[in-house]
């Protein structure tokens, strides 16, 4: 099931990205940073998080955090999709992904932008942005740190945007 954040929520968010070994001490800050803001601010516009929880266990599977692009209309940034190791395999990340691009369709958006990192350990993740039917839309070089380059994926949601002639 997938249901919007609450404060019981917290710790197992930071335990999952903690468990998914690719992040740092400040990259969980920065996760943990971001589901205090919809905590403590909830009539905040900025990002909304959503947790998947397994049905058996109601415990948390899954999280995703998403929000518009500032100084776009119709772009939301996914910030965070992760599961808990103990659970890949099991279509929680997808159903996530499939709750990103519904809310940002219901929104009135129409592009979802995704980033990750360009590290060995990171390919699952890249194989996931494809398989969801994501594409590579830019990579710039040595971003993240010499040799760790930063992949923006992007997919089309909802409505295409019709362009004026």
């Amino acid at each position: 099931m997938i249901r919007t954040l609450e404060r019981r929520d917290r710790n197992a968010i930071e335990n999952i990205v903690r468990a998914t070994g690719n992040f740092s001490d400040a990259e969980v800050a920065i996760a943990c940073e971001l589901v205090d803001i919809c905590l403590d601010k909830p009539e905040q516009t900025d990002y909304y998080t959503f947790v998947a929880t397994d049905d058996a266990t109601d415990h948390v599977a899954g999280f995703l955090i998403v929000g518009p692009t500032p100084a776009t209309t119709g772009t939301y940034d996914m910030y965070w999709i992760a599961s808990h190791p103990e659970f890949y395999g099991r279509g929680v990340s997808q159903s996530l992904d499939r709750k990103a691009a519904e809310f940002v369709s219901e929104r009135g958006g129409y592009l979802l932008i995704a980033e990750t990192s360009s590290q060995p350990s990171y390919e699952r993740t890249r194989a996931f942005y494809t398989k969801q039917g994501y594409d590579v839309v830019s990579r710039i070089a040595d971003y993240y740190k010499p040799g760790d380059d930063l992949i923006v994926y992007g997919k089309r949601v909802g409505q295409s945007l019709k362009v004026k002639s």
